[in-house]
């Protein structure tokens, strides 16, 4: 049952944070997928980590997921399958998907303890019987939770072998064969297809169902050559997303390297990883990390250069540009211009000629990064809004699904500039944006103009390190300063109508560095006084 939070001593309780799995962290990811036995024979089961504290026979599983009360395995109460104590959708992943068991069981397996690991198997047997399948995706039978409780599952099989999970594994592998699945023909490729499709090969080899495994393998090879563009990026739409698929697709091509008759399909995927290892490379910072565009984090980037080592990345199928001076310089110009199709996946609503500029060492203009996945909270809301990015918004403006695409481009020695024309918030709202970055100067200029869409707005963010030295409202100048000693200069032909720094109701200047983690940061709203708007930022 869900306990008040005192029915069980402190240190018997197992308590949880997030797991890694659950917000699609790439490494977290391979470890339910890849088995390494090399120094721990439970580490073959793809459990991840093992619980820290001991799961004895005899006693009491008391597990806390915060922010709900602990309960206990064998004692949860039915009802709470269908009307669970906490509403966020990643808890819930969690907790219908049933992840809290995998640590558990390792640590179990790992000492010995068999009682506990026969309870965490009956506990994945009541959740089936008393939360049946309702044919829909309600209640935790939907494809992302499923597959997870099918990852449980199958860590739980290699440990135990136990027949009673037999029929679990049946019923969550039939939803990821039916409409439910996350991929062809019922969406477009996705990760969570592959990651079921891996899920349901490695169920397959536990319950020796070829049936399975030629159908996922059939699967994989089938979606292989449109999880990436013809240049290497994920059509996800997201930087973090970028590193996490080629990660899930190495392991797709480990795995079906052993399957007859996919040899041409696995050479294949490998090209295509080699391309989107080099677009990551690209999505790389000066300063090592990623650049956070779309549901993205800050995490390490690549180290290496692409051969051959140009200074501009485009492809115009996914819409993103990448302009960079130097790959070995910490203190070169770097910048990134978004477009392209609509949104989807992981992506944010930045179509609009959304851009994001470091130079001279320090971050300048950034993405707003990923707070989380719960689409009923404001700063989800904010994270994939416009107003969350770089772009300008026209009064009431809605984006939509309206083309985005690059019209102009000019590259020479000490300057970069593009011309992208939209209409992204709709046929009677044709937007045009000029982008110009200067290395020499250490700046980016701005200059955005729409048709029939008056009044209009720019949004602008920067990086949380800056602080404000001078200007604000009505004024056309605003100077900032950076812990690096650098200085920020903001001019524009307009004037500043606002200026946020961490406001909640309704959330305005805030940075997502990791996921639940906020950090407030100046959103700075500027308006037009002509039918062009130009605004300039320049880093001394």
């Amino acid at each position: 049952m869900f306990l008040s939070g005192t029915s069980a001593v402190a240190d018997d309780i197992h308590a949880f944070l997030t797991d890694p799995v659950s917000i699609d962290d790439p490494a977290a990811g391979l470890q339910a997928h890849r088995a390494d036995g090399k120094t721990d024979p439970t580490a073959t089961a793809r459990c991840g980590p093992a619980a820290p504290a001991p799961v004895r026979d005899g006693q009491d599983i008391v597990v806390k997921l915060a922010p709900a009360p602990p309960f206990t395995v064998g004692e949860i109460k039915p009802a709470s399958w269908r009307r669970p104590p906490v509403a966020d959708p990643t808890w819930l992943l969690r907790y219908r998907g049933l992840l809290w068991i995998k640590p558990l069981a390792r640590r179990a397996a790992m000492d010995g303890q068999l009682e506990t690991l026969d309870a965490l198997v009956d506990q994945v047997v009541r959740f089936h019987a008393e939360n049946p399948d309702p044919n829909s995706s309600a209640h935790g039978w939907d494809e992302g939770t499923a597959l997870r409780r099918l990852e449980t599952e199958n860590c739980l099989f290699a440990l135990t072998g136990s027949a009673k999970l037999r029929q679990p594994m049946r019923n969550d592998v039939n939803v990821l064969f039916g409409f439910r699945y996350y991929g062809p023909p019922y969406a477009p490729v996705h990760n969570h297809g592959l990651m079921a499709n891996l899920q349901i090969l490695h169920a397959g080899n536990n319950l020796h169902r070829e049936d399975w495994m030629d159908r996922a393998t059939g699967r994989i090879v089938a979606e292989a050559p449109r999880a990436f563009s013809g240049r290497g990026v994920s059509w996800e739409q997201a930087s973090g997303y970028q590193i996490a698929n080629a990660k899930l697709w190495e392991q797709a091509a480990d795995t079906l390297a052993g399957w007859p008759g996919t040899e041409p399909a696995v050479a294949s995927i490998r090209r295509t990883l080699a391309k989107a290892q080099t677009v990551f490379t690209w999505m790389t910072e000066p300063d090592g990390g990623i650049v956070q565009i779309g549901d993205s984090e800050e995490i390490k980037g690549a180290a290496a250069a692409p051969p051959g080592a140009p200074r501009v990345f485009r492809d115009d199928e996914t819409g993103w540009v990448i302009g960079r001076w130097s790959w070995t310089d910490p203190l070169t110009t770097y910048y990134t211009i978004r477009y392209g199709p609509e949104r989807r996946a992981h992506g944010h609503h930045d179509r609009a000629g959304g851009v994001t500029f470091t130079t001279r060492g320090v971050r300048v203009l950034v993405g707003p990064g990923k707070y989380n996945y719960d689409g009923s909270s404001g700063f989800n809301a904010y994270q994939i809004s416009p107003q969350g990015h770089n772009v300008p918004i026209p009064d009431a403006g809605r984006a939509g699904g309206g083309p985005s695409a690059v019209t102009g481009s000019r590259v020479r020695a000490s300057v970069h500039a593009w011309t992208v024309r939209d209409t992204v918030y709709g046929t009677g709202r044709a937007h045009t944006r000029t982008v110009n970055v200067n290395r020499t100067a250490a700046r980016m200029t701005v200059t955005d103009r729409f048709a029939g869409a008056r009044p209009w707005r720019q949004y602008w963010h920067l990086d949380p390190q800056w602080v404000r030295v001078s200007g604000g409202v009505n004024g056309a100048t605003m100077v900032f300063s950076h812990p690096s000693g650098r200085t920020l200069t903001v001019t524009t032909s307009g004037a500043v109508s606002s200026v946020a720094h961490g406001s909640g109701r309704p959330a305005a200047g805030w940075h997502f560095p990791r996921f639940g983690e906020r950090a407030p940061g100046y959103e700075i709203q500027i308006r037009p006084d002509a039918a062009t708007l130009t605004t300039s930022f320049t880093v001394d």
